[in-house]
């Protein structure tokens, strides 16, 4: 059941190209972010610049929350409505580390490098568990995966 829960949640996130990221800062204020993504089973990497509040905050406290849902047009009804839930450990990526980085997020790493070298960083996040939200399934149907 896991390893079944585990593929739909990785093929979910193989077609999903963006998330909203919550970060909170040492001082406990909450932050949310639009980030562009790109996973490796279900790892999360994100690209972006290393003065944002996210890198702050991460770097303050690696607890971060994220949601996805699918591209395109709003739903109309509510059995078409998916999603992912997904809580997990966030830390920044040191150079030399990025064995596991998809190359599309190398990519844009490189590329805002070449143009402002040294702004900015990747971020990974590792789940600590993941709800799949498939209303198709039933009304406020969810099913957990804990890693």
């Amino acid at each position: 059941m896991a390893d079944d829960l585990k593929r739909q949640i990785t093929e979910f996130m193989d077609h999903c190209h963006t998330c909203t990221i919550a970060t909170v800062s040492a001082d406990g204020q909450p932050s949310i972010a639009a980030m562009y993504f790109r996973n490796s089973g279900v790892d999360i990497y994100m690209n972006t610049g290393s003065t944002t509040q996210k890198v702050k905050n991460i770097t303050a406290n690696s607890k971060v929350a994220i949601v996805m849902h699918g591209d395109g047009p709003v739903p109309t009804s509510d059995q078409k409505i998916k999603g992912i839930q997904y809580v997990g450990i966030a830390g920044i990526v040191h150079k030399g580390d990025t064995s596991g980085v998809p190359m599309s997020v190398i990519a844009r790493h490189n590329a805002f490098n070449s143009a402002k070298p040294g702004e900015s960083v990747i971020i990974k996040v590792t789940p600590v568990h993941i709800f799949l939200i498939d209303y198709s399934k039933g009304f406020r149907h969810r099913e957990l995966l804990e890693l």
